[in-house]
């Protein structure tokens, strides 16, 4: 089965419309206090999971706004349409489309692309990890004091309220810390050796399921925040190149 040209057809498409989408008028509205939805959000969703349907009608889908559709398949596919609605919506480029492919639970294909760069961001279990099917690799870098982190906001307290504070804590270990607004291109910094570790407190599995294969391909570790591996039903997310994972976690964990 061709899951990997799919999977990247089913990407790039998306992606292609919400940038024929992007600065353009686009009704929104709230799911929750913090949370937008908007059309392109739905739009993008919509090219994915006819895709996915059409050549794979058998399988189980997770959608962000679509929610999950069970057949009791070995195979579900995992979508974030729109990663960084609100960038989108302010006209701030940093936005994707995330999606990934697990078989009995396992993330076996991660795609995640970045229309306004033309990037594409690609892992397959066991093959490595590509951008614009170029190699990359985590960076390399073992000292704290030189290492670049991420974290995000969340829509939720009191995890809102977590990142924050553990932020405030660590901060002044490391050499500079980045908050992009969308989680799936934090993780893709990761694996491209762009920035070294990214945590963050509660997410949903659509947020992060494409971005651990693709970290874990390039050479760097994904766990949650006590150190277990990261799953569906995980709820915290350390990842980094790996190099002192278990340090920052420790370092984390002091807060708590």
């Amino acid at each position: 089965m061709d899951f990997k040209n799919i999977a990247l057809k089913a990407a790039t498409d998306a992606g292609e419309k919400l940038r024929s989408l992007f600065n353009t008028d686009l009704k929104h509205h709230k799911k929750g206090k913090n949370d937008i939805v908007t059309e392109a959000d739905f739009a993008a969703e919509k090219i994915i999971l006819d895709l996915i349907k059409k050549h794979f009608p058998s399988h189980n889908t997770i959608s962000e706004e679509a929610g999950i559709e069970k057949n009791n398949s070995d195979y579900t596919w995992i979508i974030d349409p729109l990663d960084g609605t609100v960038n989108y919506t302010q006209g701030i480029e940093e936005y994707a489309v995330s999606i990934a492919l697990s078989h009995n639970d396992k993330i076996i294909i991660g795609v995640i692309y970045r229309p306004e760069s033309n990037e594409i961001f690609f892992a397959e279990k066991g093959k490595g990890a590509f951008k614009n099917n170029k190699k990359i690799i985590v960076s390399t870098e073992s000292h704290l004091e030189d290492m670049m982190i991420s974290t995000d906001n969340s829509l939720q307290e009191p995890a809102r309220s977590h990142i924050f504070q553990t932020l405030n804590y660590i901060r002044d270990n490391f050499r500079h810390v980045r908050i992009f607004g969308s989680s799936s291109l934090h993780l893709c910094r990761i694996a491209n050796g762009q920035m070294d570790f990214h945590y963050k407190h509660q997410y949903n599995h659509w947020d992060f399921a494409a971005g651990k294969i693709i970290v874990e391909e390039a050479g760097g570790k994904a766990t949650d925040l006590l150190g277990n591996p990261i799953t569906k039903d995980s709820q915290s997310i350390l990842a980094s190149n790996g190099i002192r994972h278990k340090e920052i976690l420790e370092m984390i964990n002091k807060k708590y």
